[in-house]
Formats: C-alpha cells, structure tokens, sequence
C-alpha cells in the first residue's frame, strides 16, 4: 500500500513538472514572439522589455540575475517551505526565454496586425501561467515581489499586485509612452482571464438559490419538467425574522434561459440568485 502511494506520488510530482516545462514553454514563446517585439510591458520581465530597450541587455541575462537576487530575498523573508516550489521556475523560465529567443527570428508575423498580435500574447502567456500555477509552482518574478510587499509593509496581496503593476507600466510609459500603457493593461487582463480559465475551468453548470413563495410549484418544475433534483434550505429573512425556504438547484450553463424563464412564470416575484459551478462532487 505504502509502495502504491509513494509510486503515486511521484506520477503526481512527474506529472506536475510537465506541466510547469508547457507552461515556461507557452510564457517564454509568448514574451519572444508578441510581447518583447512590441515593447509591452507586463509583469517582472517587463522590466527585461526596457532594459533591452535602454541598454541593449538580452532579456534572458536580466531575467536571470533579477530572479536569483529575488530568490535569495525570498528565502531570507519568506523561508525555504514558501520558496522552494519558486526556485525551479525562476531558472527555468530565463532559460526557455533564452532557448525560444533563436527559434521566434524564423517566424514571420510581419503581416498581422498589432492588436491581433497582442491578444495572441496574452492568450499564449495566460494559458503558460494557467499551467504552472494550477500545479502549485511560480516562475518568480512579480510574485516573489508582490509576497515580499505583503510580508515587509503588511498589506493585501491584492494591493502589492496593484503597486508592482503600478510601477512597472509606468516606467514603461515613461520609456514607450501611452500606446504602449494601453496595451499592457490589455495584456495584463486578458493574462489574467486566460489564467483563471486554466486553473478553474469553465463553468459548465450553474447554482440557482430561489426564494419564492411558490416553492411546492417551482419544485414541481425544477423536478419533474427538468429532471434536476433540488435542495431546499430553511432560512429567515434578516429584516423580517420570518421563516423562509431557499431553493437550490445546479443545472447546466446550456439550460440557464430555460430555468431562469421557468421560475419568473411562476413568480415573477422571486428572488433568484445565480453563480458558477466548476465543480461537483459526490451525489447528494
């Protein structure tokens, strides 16, 4: 049994170095092909954008002197246990920015337009970060900074991602100018929809929580018309007090119009409450 787990256990940690290779493959292809070549400047290896800009410095060296000065940082602050899993894509990220930097020349993308480019870009680079954060890695960088701002000065990791990005497109505005603030504030949006998208899924169902006053017929529909089996949920108004029944269904994302339409012929004075589903386990 021990040996079974252990033989799983390192499938698993096989499987999970895969996917962080894809992922620093996808990043690095994504950085030499649309984002370095259009001078858009996202996240830490932005900064390797302008340093190449300003002094000719190939992208790779910056990155890898840049990283290793965070690591060690990293590991002084935060400690080994929040460092380890940064280590590995902090070199292997330069090195695929390197290797990829002799094979994007043969690739001709003069004939496309620059804002299709740019989408490519993110696209191609949130579906690399989707890949290497959904297996618990990190190539370093912006989040090695954006953990030593939330340990140093006490705020939100939400707030330092706003302070790093914040400083790093403004220099780029101040070496590139607007156009290119405004296309890395595209790229970074669609980087991080892409990179949602990866980690989560796409939401294939979807939570209906229904108050209604007509519970026993919308019951009746949900059950019986649409085969969805229900869950009702005894709560009470805050401002009231009075007793109510929420009702809870999960349905596919195809039959959301159908359900929604459903319950307001009814009641068109329900109250319905919709969210997405990514995952359903168990029966019950």
């Amino acid at each position: 049994m021990a040996k079974k787990k252990k033989q799983k256990t390192k499938k698993s940690e096989l499987f999970d170095f895969a996917m962080l290779l894809i992922g620093c493959v996808c990043t690095s292809l994504s950085f030499n092909l649309f984002l370095l070549p259009n001078n858009i400047v996202v996240g830490f290896s932005g900064l390797s954008v302008v340093a190449n800009n300003l002094f000719g410095i190939r992208p790779s060296l910056f990155l890898i002197i840049s990283y290793s000065i965070l690591v060690i940082l990293s590991l002084k602050f935060l400690g080994f246990k929040s460092t380890k899993r940064t280590i590995i894509g902090s070199v292997l990220y330069p090195l695929f920015v390197e290797a990829t930097s002799y094979v994007t020349p043969y690739i001709d993308l003069s004939n496309i337009e620059g804002i299709v480019l740019i989408l490519c870009g993110g696209i191609l680079s949130g579906l690399g970060s989707g890949l290497v954060y959904k297996v618990n890695y990190s190539t370093g960088g912006s989040d090695v900074v954006n953990q030593l701002l939330n340990k140093l000065l006490k705020r939100p990791i939400g707030k330092c991602m706003l302070i790093t990005n914040g400083v790093i497109i403004s220099i780029g505005f101040a070496v590139f100018g607007l156009k290119t603030v405004i296309y890395s504030i595209l790229v970074v949006y669609i980087i991080s929809s892409v990179t949602d998208r990866v980690m989560i899924g796409i939401s294939e169902s979807k939570t209906f929580r229904i108050i209604t006053q007509n519970e026993t017929d919308v019951k009746k529909f949900l059950l019986t018309k649409l085969s969805h089996g229900v869950t009702v949920i005894e709560a009470r108004g805050g401002y009231t007090g009075d007793n109510i029944k929420m009702i809870m269904c999960i349905v596919p994302t195809r039959e959301y119009i159908t359900v929604k339409e459903g319950v307001l012929e009814i009641d068109n004075n329900a109250m319905i409450m919709v969210s997405d589903v990514y995952e359903v386990l168990g029966n019950k």
